[in-house]
């Protein structure tokens, strides 16, 4: 699988088009803290204004209405995820599947920090995008999570993943696991990023394992 370069997988074009590219990066993460803090609905343009140092109708010449801004957030964010999951190593995607899956846990923990509005909004709030905008978001998402399938149907192909666990079961309580732990973790505490991979890993591959036969 081809790997993105993280830059280019992320749109940086304004909806109405910008030269000040700087300034919409500073708007979109203003806008990520307030929808996060207050949801989409009750978040106000001028309170993200105000977080920037504009006035609300400067940042007009950004966006043409609040959703914008929530599908800035949105795609930017699962752009990223879709970067993240396929930056694979020819070494790696060659591996078998507990090596390849190991390889994404990891990848996609230090992910994380990088990314917060991506996991409190998108997650949250993706419901109220429109239209096309909904379908591209979630053409993303699905991508994402037809990665991470594929590993876990590649670990029971190889007989390490017991066949008789729900695979999209098993997708979903990987990436919700992953995301919610930005809920909780703190880099600050006893574990660092790369422990709290490592305790993922551990979870998942022994969860993940056949029952051992019965005696």
């Amino acid at each position: 699988m081809v790997a993105h370069n993280e830059a280019r997988a992320t749109p940086g074009r304004a909806p109405k088009g910008t030269l000040n590219e700087t300034r919409f990066a500073e708007i979109i993460e203003a806008a990520g803290l307030e929808f996060a803090e207050k949801g989409y609905q009750a978040a106000r343009i001028e309170d993200i204004a105000a977080r920037v140092g504009i006035l609300k109708g400067s940042l007009y010449y950004y966006i043409e209405s609040k959703e914008d801004l929530l599908f800035e957030i949105a795609d930017r964010g699962h752009s990223r995820g879709v970067a993240r999951v396929e930056a694979e190593d020819p070494e790696t995607a060659a591996a078998d599947a507990p090596t390849r899956l190991a390889a994404l846990i990891r990848r996609w923990t230090t992910m994380l920090p990088l990314n917060p509005a991506y996991l409190t909004v998108a997650e949250r709030d993706i419901r109220f995008l429109s239209g096309e905008r909904y379908e591209r978001v979630m053409a993303k998402r699905v991508a994402i999570h037809r990665y991470g399938r594929s590993l876990i149907e590649q670990g029971i192909a190889e007989g390490h993943f017991d066949p008789d666990i729900d695979v999209g079961l098993a997708t979903n309580t990987l990436f919700e696991a992953l995301n919610a732990s930005t809920r909780w973790f703190r880099p600050n505490g006893r574990l660092s990023h790369e422990e709290l991979a490592d305790w993922f890993v551990t979870l998942f591959l022994r969860g993940l394992r056949p029952d051992p036969p019965t005696a």
